[in-house]
Order: C-alpha cells, then sequence, then structure tokens
C-alpha cells in the first residue's frame, strides 16, 4: 500500500517536469491506485526522468525504472516509473503540506 498522496505527488512531478509552467507537464499516463503510482515520460525528455530518477534516489524511494522500445526497434519511446513507497519523511512532509 503506498504510504503518499498520488494526488499531490502528481502536482510536485509536473513542477518538476516543467518548472516554468506546471501545467505543460512532460507527464504521460499518471496512474495510481493502493499499490503504486506510475507514469511515463517519453524519451525526447530524458533530462527530465534522470531529475526524477535522482529526486526518488536521493530521498530513499521504493521505485522501478523500465525502459519501453517502439515495436521491433531497439529505439528507447519512453520511460515508465513506478513508485511503491517513500521511505523520506521530509518528502512526505513536503506532500502534506501541499
Amino acid at each position: 500500500m503506498i504510504n503518499f498522496d498520488s494526488k499531490k505527488f502528481k502536482k510536485i512531478l509536473d513542477s518538476i517536469s516543467n518548472p516554468p509552467n506546471p501545467k505543460d507537464t512532460r507527464i504521460r499516463n499518471y496512474y495510481s491506485n493502493q499499490e503504486y503510482a506510475s507514469f511515463n515520460i517519453d524519451f525526447e525528455n530524458v533530462d527530465i526522468a534522470l531529475r526524477i530518477a535522482g529526486l526518488l534516489g536521493k530521498h530513499a524511494t521504493n521505485f522501478t525504472i523500465t525502459t519501453c522500445h517502439f515495436p521491433d526497434t531497439n529505439k528507447i519511446d519512453y520511460i515508465q516509473f513506478m513508485i511503491f513507497k517513500i521511505n523520506d519523511p521530509e518528502l512526505l512532509a513536503i506532500l502534506d503540506q501541499i
């Protein structure tokens, strides 16, 4: 069971993906249920994916990253994140304050 508010987490992701205009997010296919939150980032925005991976890694989050390829090619189409649990009390406190 996830231990964070997925709607608030989406707001943070939107801000990270495009700080000047969070409404123009690079986060695609955001989905959450009681077990995880998942989203995709197009490979052309790999810099944003790396920024998010750095944030999640820094805050000792339980997550996975998967690359998804165009059919019958080795070219990466998008990067998928699945977040299961946030272990950092500071990040959880920020989410509570949003």
